[in-house]
């Protein structure tokens, strides 16, 4: 069936204002999945029993899940997006979605002969790839009560609208986030018996320190640095009047600090942005370079001299001279005492973003079950390499190849596996950074720490190592993930914003030619669902989706090289693929408050996120 496709898009603040127009499809096919006339509207099954603590019904409607021709209830809630099936009596998880979850999500309508009762469909499309569709029956107003209440539930309009801020018992009873860094700092000090309080924090009393490194808390109301956390570990030699003056020498006050060492040796994961250089690459800064120096211990007994210094920069080559066009650039090797600087080639936020958007395409062509749930055979007519074709199975994969996924994954892995191997093999002291130190650079230090120290390779390991180079050290999670950001001013920022990478609406309009009509038999009840999905899935697909330019998986590509890793080490690791899976879902579901927001903006808004629920 040849069909043609013209594209109309309203944002959401359009979308109140006017009505919108539907998606048709004019065809001979016939949605037959199941007899309209027959969905009645059915009990609730015992929803209660299936919802989350203070997580409330908003609306509901009756129809089927397209995605696997199965009847039952739709129902919008406070939190996400349940579909309840009415044949098993359980929550199906391929159309239940979070709300925050939501990319977008258009109406779409059939046209189809005056006799055939005509069906409304739902689709919505999802930041973890899934486009999921319902269909409701015609006649009724459900379809646009479904529409409006996800309408409002995908943009709230205060912080305290959001699931991770309804009061619930549970509310308040996890450690502080600061507590939880501070224990962390302990054991990193090997004090791993010594366990911190707010009031330790907030009287200033966890300020230990071992034989060679010292928590300091230069940066407790964060004047110092806004994107860096309260406590900062930093080396015993170097005093806090240092740290503020070597700070000025890197972006955003972004100075090298430690983000794990080793207490046998010495050793030093440490972290930073880049040098502001400039153009010539000839400023210098006396305390930057005593900071970075004092990285470098004695080396352990038994040893003689001092240990060597790595200085990785995440960046290519070229992008870091192009970088001192804009006052920063890379270290000289002259200016640091026995020091190497190494460039990763590892590319930024925007090939990243380009990348993912490659590699949605593929899979929805190519992959054994495509993000809207129908097998991809049956999407492309029986001609995918899925049947043995040799030829189509090498295009496929040269399209994975295309899409740089893999290779942008390698090249984190193998950059994270080199800076573990000198750090373990050399006991040398290494200095990650990139631009701003929040992208590339946690993805370096997290996956080296990981594949350093075992301890993160358990769960508890795991949720303090994401909390320490993720949240902490100011990865901008709204920017990247399209998380609610504030828009409030003054001291309680209630208002919230959110980024084009959020949900939004489209309108489309379809139209198909009446003379390919006898390609595919009316008579098959499924192919016309098929054939649809292939019509509306691809479209939301395109770049065009993620228009902010400050989005980017940087976070989804770092989980993604840890399931490389567990794939390889299985028993490695305290947890599974599954875990992994479920922790993604937490983290673009905002069901927890660990993520909202930019966390380079904690300095002014981190008191409001702490009093939602957080992941334990």
């Amino acid at each position: 069936m040849t069909m043609s496709s013209v594209r109309i898009s309203y944002s959401i603040d359009e979308a109140e204002n006017r009505t919108i127009e539907s998606e048709v499809i004019e065809g001979e096919q016939r949605l037959n999945a199941v007899d309209w006339t027959e969905i009645d509207e059915p009990a609730s099954y015992g929803l209660s029993e299936f919802l989350f603590e203070a997580e409330s019904v908003i609306t509901k409607g009756y129809g089927v899940l397209v995605n696997t021709d199965e009847a039952g209830a739709v129902f919008v809630t406070n939190f996400r997006l349940l579909f309840l099936s009415e044949g098993s009596r359980d929550v199906i998880a391929l159309g239940t979605i979070p709300l925050a979850t939501i990319e977008k999500f258009n109406k779409i309508v059939t046209k189809q002969s005056e006799k055939t009762p005509t069906p409304r469909l739902l689709q919505v499309v999802g930041k973890d790839m899934r486009i999921i569709i319902f269909a409701f029956r015609p006649g009724t107003k459900q379809r646009s009560a479904v529409f409006d209440a996800l309408l409002r539930g995908t943009r709230p309009a205060r912080l305290w609208d959001l699931y991770a801020f309804t009061p619930s018992p549970s509310n308040y009873s996890n450690t502080n986030p600061k507590v939880r860094l501070v224990n962390e700092y302990y054991r990193l000090l090997g004090m791993g018996s010594l366990k911190s309080s707010i009031g330790t924090v907030e009287d200033g009393l966890f300020k230990l320190s071992n034989e060679w490194w010292r928590i300091s808390d230069v940066n407790a109301s964060y004047n110092m640095c806004t994107t860096y956390p309260f406590a900062l570990l930093v080396p015993k030699a170097i005093r806090d009047t240092d740290l503020l003056k070597a700070c000025t020498f890197r972006a955003r006050c972004r100075l090298p600090v430690i983000s794990w060492c080793d207490k046998r040796t010495g050793a030093v994961l440490a972290r930073s942005s880049q040098p502001l250089v400039g153009l010539m690459m000839n400023m210098r800064s006396n305390a930057d370079e005593n900071l970075v120096g004092a990285l470098c211990t004695r080396l352990s007994k038994g040893k003689e001299g001092r240990r060597k210094l790595y200085i990785a920069d995440a960046r290519p080559r070229k992008n870091a001279l192009a970088n001192g066009a804009m006052g920063g650039g890379s270290e000289s090797s002259s200016n640091y005492f026995q020091c190497e600087i190494v460039f990763f080639g590892i590319d930024n936020i925007h090939a990243m973003r380009e990348s993912l958007v490659r590699l949605r395409d593929y899979l929805d062509t190519h992959g054994t079950k495509s993000s809207d749930g129908m097998s991809s055979f049956l999407r492309n007519g029986g001609s995918t390499w899925g049947r043995g074709n040799l030829s189509s199975m090498s295009a496929s994969v040269s399209t994975l190849g295309d899409s740089g996924w893999l290779i942008h994954v390698q090249n984190v892995l193998a950059g994270s596996a080199w800076i573990a191997a000198r750090v373990a093999l050399e006991s040398a002291s290494m200095l990650v950074h990139c631009s701003d130190g929040w992208d590339r650079t946690s993805q370096l230090v997290a996956l080296a720490s990981l594949l350093l120290d075992p301890y993160y390779r358990t769960i508890n390991g795991f949720q303090a190592l994401v909390e320490k180079d993720w949240l902490a050290f100011g990865h901008p999670f709204s920017d990247r993930a399209g998380m609610p950001s504030f828009s409030g001013s003054g001291s309680i920022p209630l208002e919230l914003s959110r980024h084009a990478s959020s949900p939004n609406i489209t309108a489309t309009t379809t139209s198909s030619s009446s003379s390919s009509s006898s390609s595919s038999s009316p008579s098959s009840p499924s192919s016309s669902i098929r054939q649809l999905s292939t019509i509306t899935s691809q479209a939301p697909l395109s770049s065009n989706t993620q228009p902010s330019n400050n989005y980017s998986p940087i976070f989804l590509q770092w989980v993604d090289c840890v399931s490389q890793l567990l794939r390889m080490y299985p028993f490695a690791f305290e947890f599974s693929s599954a875990f992994l899976v479920d922790f993604l879902d937490c983290v673009l579901s905002c069901r927890f408050a660990n993520f909202l927001c930019n966390r380079n903006r904690i300095s002014q808004y981190g008191s409001h996120c702490e009093q939602g629920n957080h992941i334990a």
